[in-house]
């Protein structure tokens, strides 16, 4: 397997295992298994080609009905690894849209989290008026809230990542460091959201604010909780992201500035806050167009 293109991957993501994260590393693990090794099989290195190369990418994308960016990924992984000079063409990307919820939607889903347990609740609230991503808050202690200075750090998240081959093969919880540098911050809590969470550690058992029989709870638990809960709200299929999107939304149609709403989300500058959320709903679209009654004058 010296000169194949599977051997070449493979001793690439050796080589690189201790430079990259653990969470990055497993996802390449996972390009390399699941698309790679079944389209090139023994073939070595010479013989792949740019056309080779572009068949490879029209293949994932038409049936393994993949993202753009994850085929960009794949490619980039298997281009690195043999070190050849391979050149293919890219559909050009679709800006993504921001799933968001109206007020309305919000308001329910508020109502049905409470109606179930109050570790629910305090997840749905804690991520609908902070921002911060799913693992973020599976790993908050209650050590990262200052209730005196009404102030959430967020400065850890979780992940379940593939083991490395030498090890049994399943995968693994993680704690790893924040998505980026800036993803590492502090938060100023509303005064109700430090309330919520106050009589939420009145009764809490452990470290963890969100936690499941002593541990901090998965993401995907969390996220099949999510799902219950938006049943019970009547609210169109959306994932847990979306309350991090939802909190963006209200947070400018409250007026935040984009400098302070970029820092609260940790994002890497105010410009990819903007790429994301440049959109507005229609229900601030219209609380807009009726500030104009101010201004007409009637004769």
């Amino acid at each position: 397997m010296q000169n194949t293109v599977i051997g070449a991957v493979e001793r690439h993501l050796e080589t690189s295992s201790l430079r990259l994260k653990s969470s990055t590393l497993g996802i390449y693990r996972r390009h390399l298994d699941r698309y790679i090794a079944p389209y090139f099989g023994n073939m070595n290195c010479g013989d792949l080609t740019s056309d080779t190369a572009q068949d490879f990418v029209n293949t994932l994308l038409q049936q393994s009905g993949l993202s753009v960016n994850t085929v960009q990924s794949v490619f980039n992984l298997l281009k690195t690894a043999v070190g050849i000079p391979l050149k293919v063409e890219f559909p050009k990307r679709s800006k993504r849209l921001v799933q968001f919820l109206t007020v309305g939607e919000q308001k329910r889903i508020e109502q049905a989290a409470r109606s179930r347990d109050s570790n629910d609740y305090v997840a749905v609230m804690l991520c609908l008026y902070t921002g911060i991503r799913i693992g973020e808050a599976c790993v908050l202690r209650w050590t990262d809230i200052s209730f005196e200075r009404n102030l959430l750090r967020v400065n850890r998240t979780i992940q379940r990542i593939r083991n490395t081959p030498d090890e049994d093969g399943k995968t693994k919880i993680a704690f790893l460091a924040p998505k980026t540098p800036t993803s590492e911050r502090a938060i100023p809590l509303p005064e109700f959201l430090r309330d919520v969470l106050l009589d939420f550690k009145a009764e809490a058992a452990n470290e963890w604010v969100l936690s499941y029989k002593g541990k901090p709870i998965e993401p995907r638990t969390l996220q099949n909780r999510f799902k219950r809960i938006l049943e019970s709200a009547d609210v169109h299929d959306v994932n847990f992201h979306t309350t991090r999107h939802c909190f963006a939304t209200r947070a400018l149609e409250s007026g935040f500035d984009v400098k302070t709403l970029s820092e609260v989300l940790g994002h890497t500058s105010a410009a990819v806050t903007l790429s994301f959320y440049s959109h507005s709903t229609f229900e601030h679209k219209q609380k807009c167009m009726n500030s104009l009654s101010a201004v007409y004058l009637t004769e």
